[in-house]
Parts: C-alpha cells; sequence; structure tokens
C-alpha cells in the first residue's frame, strides 16, 4: 500500500483519492448540492412536513390561518389607538415616530436569522417569538403608571425599551413566517386566499373597530387606552396560537454555512427583476408608511375631528378593503399581480391630494376623511396582493425563498424605520408653518403630502420595470 507523505502513515487507494480541500463557505459533516445546501442523507420531504402535502390537503388547513386572520383583526386595527395612546401621555411627535420606527428598525436582522430559523423549523420559530411579542406589547398598558412614578423622561425612555424588544422579536418571527407561508398556501389560489384572508379579518375587523370607537367616545382617558391595548394582546397571542395545526415550516433537512448563506443573498440580489421590485418596495415604503403614524394626528389637529371620530375612520377603510378584495385576488389570479400591484399604486396616489385639500372644522372635512379612507383601503389591498402574488409566484425561486424572503423583508423594513422617523422630525420642525397657496392652506402637513405623492408616481415608474422576460 502506498503511504502518506506525513509521517509514513499507510492509506489505502480510496482514501488517496479523496478531495483534500473543500468547498469554499460550506460547513463541515454533510455533503453539499451544487448550490451550497448541506443536504442529509434524506433529502425527501419528511412526514408532516408541509413539502409533502399536496395542495388539497393544504387547503383543507387553510380555515385555520382564517381563523388566525379574524382573532389578529382586534391587535392589527389598532393603529389609530395606539398613536392617540401616546399622544394622550404628552409624548412629542419624533418621539411617536421613533416607537413606530422601532417596530421595524431590527429589520436587517433577518439577514442573519434566516438560516437559522430554517434550521430550528420556520414553523417553530414564528410561533415562539410572535408569541412572545404579544406579551411584551401587553406591557405598554403600564405607561401611565411609569409616568406617574417617573415623568414625562421616564415613560419615553419605557416605550423605547418595549417597542425595540417588541421590533426584535417581531423580525425573528416574520423571517420565520413569510418561507413557511410560501410553503402553506398553493401557488395556485394565492391571490384568492390573500383576498379572502383579508375579507375575513375585515368582517372582523369592522365590528371591532365600530366596538372600539363606541368605547372612546364615551371616554378617551388613559385608562381606556389602557384596557384596548391589553384586549388587543390577548386576541393577538389566540390568533398565533391557532395556527398550530397549519403543517410545514419543519426543521429543514438541508441547511447551509453562514457563509454560503451570504453568497446566495449576493446572488439574489443580481436578480434584476427582483431587485428593482425591491427598489419599488422600498420608495413605496417611504413614501406612504408614516401615514398610519400620522394621519389620525393630522385627522385631530388640523381637520378637527375627536378621538372616536378617527378611529371610526377605520370603518371606512374595512370597507374599502372589503368591497375591493375578492376582485383584486380574482385579477391577480387571472392577469398578473403586477397589473394589481401598479393598480393599488395608482389609487393611493390620489390620497395626498385629497388630504392637503381636505376642508378644515366642518362636516365637509367628515365626509372627506371617509373618502379617503376607503379609498386608502382599497388601494392598500390592492397593492399587498398584487405584491404577494408577483414575489411568490413570479419572482421567487422555490429553492431559494429562505434568502430571497430575508431580503425582501430586510430592505422594506429598513425603509419602514426611516419615513415615521422622517416624518416625525419634518413635524417637529415646520410645525408653525401657517399659509395659503391659490386658496388651499398649507400648514405643517403639506410637505408631507407633497413627499408622499412624488414617491408614489417614482415607485410606480420602478415597479413598471420589475418583471421577468
Amino acid at each position: 500500500m502506498p503511504r502518506s507523505a506525513r509521517g509514513g502513515r499507510r492509506r489505502c487507494a480510496h482514501c488517496l483519492e479523496r478531495p483534500t480541500r473543500r468547498r469554499a463557505g460550506l460547513g463541515r459533516g454533510r455533503p453539499h448540492g451544487a448550490d451550497g445546501y448541506r443536504v442529509s442523507a434524506d433529502a425527501s420531504p419528511r412526514p408532516g412536513d408541509g413539502a409533502a402535502d399536496g395542495d388539497d390537503a393544504k387547503i383543507r388547513r387553510l380555515p385555520w390561518a382564517l381563523l388566525s386572520a379574524a382573532l389578529g383583526s382586534v391587535y392589527g386595527n389598532l393603529g389609530a389607538v395606539l398613536v392617540l395612546y401616546y399622544d394622550e401621555l404628552g409624548l412629542p411627535k419624533t418621539h411617536i415616530g421613533l416607537l413606530n420606527a422601532l417596530i421595524f428598525l431590527p429589520g436587517p436582522l433577518a439577514l442573519f436569522v434566516a438560516p437559522l430559523a430554517a434550521r430550528w423549523g420556520f414553523k417553530r420559530t414564528y410561533l415562539t417569538f410572535y408569541s412572545t411579542r404579544k406579551v411584551v406589547f401587553a406591557l405598554l398598558a403600564a405607561s401611565p403608571f411609569v409616568l406617574h412614578q417617573t415623568g414625562l423622561a421616564g415613560v419615553m425612555v419605557f416605550t423605547v425599551a418595549v417597542m425595540g424588544t417588541f421590533g426584535v422579536l417581531r423580525v425573528i418571527a416574520e423571517t420565520a413566517f413569510y418561507p413557511w407561508a410560501y410553503e402553506f398556501v398553493p401557488r395556485r389560489v394565492r391571490g384568492q386566499f390573500s383576498a379572502i384572508n383579508n375579507i375575513v379579518s375585515t368582517v372582523f375587523g369592522l365590528g371591532v373597530v365600530a366596538w372600539m370607537g363606541h368605547f372612546l367616545s364615551e371616554e378617551a382617558d388613559l385608562q381606556a387606552y389602557q384596557v384596548l391595548v391589553l384586549l388587543a394582546a390577548s386576541f393577538g397571542l389566540l390568533s398565533v396560537l391557532v395556527k398550530m395545526p397549519i403543517r410545514g415550516g419543519e426543521s429543514q433537512p438541508e441547511s447551509v454555512s453562514q457563509r454560503a448563506h451570504f453568497s446566495l443573498l449576493r446572488e439574489a440580489l443580481r436578480d434584476a427583476p427582483f431587485r428593482r421590485f425591491l427598489w419599488g418596495l422600498v420608495i413605496i415604503s417611504l413614501a406612504t408608511h408614516a401615514w398610519g403614524a400620522f394621519i389620525p394626528l393630522y385627522l385631530k389637529d388640523e381637520v378637527g375631528l375627536d378621538a372616536g371620530t378617527i378611529v371610526q375612520m377605520q370603518t371606512f377603510l374595512l370597507i374599502g378593503t372589503l368591497v375591493s378584495s375578492y376582485a383584486w385576488g380574482w385579477l391577480a389570479d387571472r392577469f398578473s399581480g403586477r397589473l394589481v400591484l401598479l393598480s393599488g399604486v395608482l389609487a393611493m396616489g390620489v390620497l395626498p391630494l385629497i388630504w392637503v385639500a381636505m376642508p378644515r372644522h366642518s362636516e365637509l372635512g367628515i365626509f372627506w376623511a371617509a373618502v379617503a379612507a376607503a379609498l386608502w383601503g382599497g388601494g392598500s389591498i390592492g397593492f399587498s396582493i398584487g405584491q404577494d402574488r408577483q414575489l411568490n409566484v413570479d419572482l421567487v425561486p422555490a429553492k431559494k425563498k429562505t434568502e430571497y424572503m430575508a431580503l425582501f423583508y430586510t430592505w422594506t423594513q429598513i425603509a419602514a424605520v426611516v419615513s415615521p422617523l422622517l416624518t416625525g422630525w419634518g413635524l417637529d420642525q415646520v410645525g408653525a408653518l401657517r399659509t395659503e397657496l391659490f386658496g388651499f392652506p398649507v400648514g405643517p402637513y403639506t410637505p408631507f403630502f407633497t413627499f408622499s405623492f412624488v414617491g408614489i408616481v417614482a415607485g410606480a415608474l420602478v415597479f413598471w420595470r420589475a418583471e421577468r422576460a
């Protein structure tokens, strides 16, 4: 037998034939495929894995996702209430913008979390961290107590700590959710499922918003806001737990090393249609993401609506969502997600024009606020359904969903951080702006609406080119 060059140790011919160098970026142990994935001895789908189920089996479990949407509508419609709660605590607009941004600030963690979530299991990761997130959110109900004990500075630190932790938990959970949803929602019904999911959450949301508006119109004090925060956290926790019967999202039989993972991320960024899609999302997010945080304050400070009426505006937003959802979903499945996405974006482009020209302190102001809310609901759900269809069906390769979804999530979160921070800072800077232009009032929110309109037009132009040949 031939000897090795080191120490005269005997080695068989088979050992001498084996390669001595490992591929760059790959971990030790199991062999790797050509795409950089570490392959298990049995890479076939396992029982209980959503990838092993046919479309019919997956569709039979989708009602659990719809039940989750119904229960989650309590938490999902808390946006305006939360902003009014912060305002009632006496927090400045810059700080309100910061709290909104903290939800999205940890977004880049998705790039590092994605392969770890794949190994641990997308479903397990989502259930664990989203459940914990709801418990942390409930701590906001203690804000008035903290304010009483420590003053405004203390409650500002407390709310930052709560929402910062909330944001980290959210990023980890949602990084896992998108690849899991890619598995458990069949491609052929994705548009219709998105539409029905939104219809269910909207129908329940209408009842929730009507009750919250009535509740706040009776007594809009800090104690009332505390009750709503605790109710939202409780129903939010239930909405996570009812997803447990949905299959898929198991610990994957293949994984990648961190080095190979980042190599695959770079490869995904070289995908030109996907990259243009990401830029479109960033621009639209910068233009519109601050709406949820500051439109309620605009309606209160400039238009003159009370807290109960502002919350009731959410009813018209939900009606717009309800009326248009199924049509958007059908169009997305019948034609293309890109067509629906662009239509939704153009509908949202009308909103800044309505808001900037809205009558102040009159009954007409209430009417136009309702019209804008309905259009907001219809346009945003069209954008959401079209985006979901184009991303999951047209742009993301099934074998690389972990990397593509991590990039998608990270880019949108970065934009979602910048938008409310920039808006909150800008509103504090131009708070004294009061003039008229061609008979229309110009106030501190006018630059905000101008920026939104320009951004929506620019985003639509970018999306127009985000299509595979």
